[in-house]
């Protein structure tokens, strides 16, 4: 076995390929740790607060907090009093409100958008305030001022509309005893609000959940980057070895060594032995690059971080190395790698989040290795126990089953032809 693991290991550091994956896919990983970044799609977005859109076109979806209940608002009004009751409305900590500037448009094509955004905008409802919204309000009558589009079926929308209507009771009770007003309505609002115990929002973790904070998500985003492309080189180390196997098998050295009596477990071991070898050095590399970077935090222990990168470039270069052996075809494997590496990161959530995909696919995600080491991740980022019996036992599990697979692979297929 040693002499087998010795050959293979001088094929494959004269390929220039492996080289180049060895080197580049630690340098970016270091790149893409070393540049802090907020990012705001992975942001909590800050309650109490009106999010403004720029125009019709922006999505409230991408903007709002997609937690919450989010209403989109086309604000025909532009008063101070709509102003007021919209910030409001956003404190409450079931809506997300989302504001876009209407005045001056014609009611036809105030519709016309909002069908529009019905099925182009994932939001709860619509929300047009016109410009008789203050006169409306004041005489109670709402029908006049305010026109609500129902664009979906979301359960929170009757809280919604409770809301919105206790709001704008109060706001008409106050004007009338301040004579329409708006200023003064606003002001002795905010005199009663005052002697209202603060509301306080916190987030709370389920059971199995984990609460970041935002410096903590950029971190774990950061990793996440940072796995997607390290990972694309174990899968193409992995590669490079399934590469050896079929030039041996092309070669008929394969069948020579068969005639030594070396069973196909034996070779396959001595080819993951290799692979993980190879891990240890591009890990190695990384490790170097990452000393360059001063005052570098990941978030997590640096040793740590390096063993989940090792752990994870394992399996996956172990899966590559199945995928090309059973293949047969050098051109076929660097396909299947390349295939492997952007829909398992796409699906572990490596390159975007999936937490509002749908529960079929979440399910399908925990297939993918990253999205275990991703969550584990996420738990030692937030300093919560059970992060390293989750790594242990999924390293684990994956490595024993692509190795039986592999060698039993190996010989059906090689028994076939």
């Amino acid at each position: 076995m040693i002499s087998l693991v010795k050959t293979t290991i001088k094929l494959m550091l004269r390929n220039k390929g492996l080289l180049f994956f060895l080197l580049v896919t630690p340098i970016i990983s270091t790149l893409i740790l070393a540049n802090k970044v907020e990012y705001e799609i992975y942001k909590n977005k800050e309650e109490g607060h009106i999010t403004e859109l720029a125009d019709t076109s922006e999505k409230a979806f991408y903007k709002g907090d997609n937690t919450a209940f989010i209403v989109k608002v086309y604000d025909g009004a532009g008063s101070r009093l709509s102003e007021y009751v919209l910030e409001i409305l956003a404190e409450n900590g079931m809506f997300s409100v989302c504001r876009v500037d209407m005045s001056g448009m014609a009611y036809d094509d105030i519709c016309s958008q909002a069908e529009k955004d019905a099925f182009s905008d994932r939001t709860g409802v619509i929300l047009y305030l016109n410009d008789n919204f203050d006169s409306a309000v004041f005489n109670d009558e709402l029908s006049e001022g305010i026109e609500i589009f129902r664009v979906s079926d979301d359960k929170r929308r009757e809280l919604f509309d409770t809301e919105l209507t206790d709001i704008l009771s109060k706001v008409c009770r106050a004007g009338k005893a301040c004579g329409g007003d708006a200023e003064k309505t606003i002001a002795a609002l905010d005199e009663i609000s005052a002697h209202i115990p603060e509301k306080q929002v916190v987030d709370l973790a389920g059971r199995d959940e984990v609460v970041l904070t935002d410096i903590q998500t950029n971190s774990k985003v950061q990793i996440g980057y940072a796995f997607a492309i390290m990972t694309l080189g174990f899968v193409f180390c992995g590669t490079f070895a399934a590469h050896t196997v079929i030039t041996e098998d092309n070669n008929k050295v394969y069948t020579r060594i068969m005639m030594t009596g070396t069973g196909t477990l034996k070779y396959f071991l001595s080819k993951f032995i290799v692979v993980f070898l190879m891990c240890l050095l591009q890990t190695g590399v990384l490790a170097v690059c990452l000393k360059f970077v001063k005052g570098l935090d990941v978030g997590i222990s640096m040793p740590v971080f390096l063993l989940l990168v090792f752990l994870l470039g394992l399996i996956f270069a172990t899966i590559s190395m199945l995928t090309g052996v059973l293949f047969g075809d050098i051109m076929s494997s660097n396909y299947a790698a390349f295939t492997i590496w952007t829909i398992s990161s796409m699906l572990a959530g490596l390159l975007f989040p999936i937490g509002d995909s749908s529960s079929a696919l979440k399910t399908l995600s925990y297939l993918m290795p990253q999205r275990w080491f991703f969550e584990a991740a996420e738990r030692l980022i937030a300093g919560t126990s059970g992060a390293y019996p989750m790594i242990a036992c999924v390293t684990a599990a994956y490595l024993i089953v692509i190795i039986s697979l592999g060698s039993v692979g190996l010989k059906i297929s090689k028994q076939g032809s």
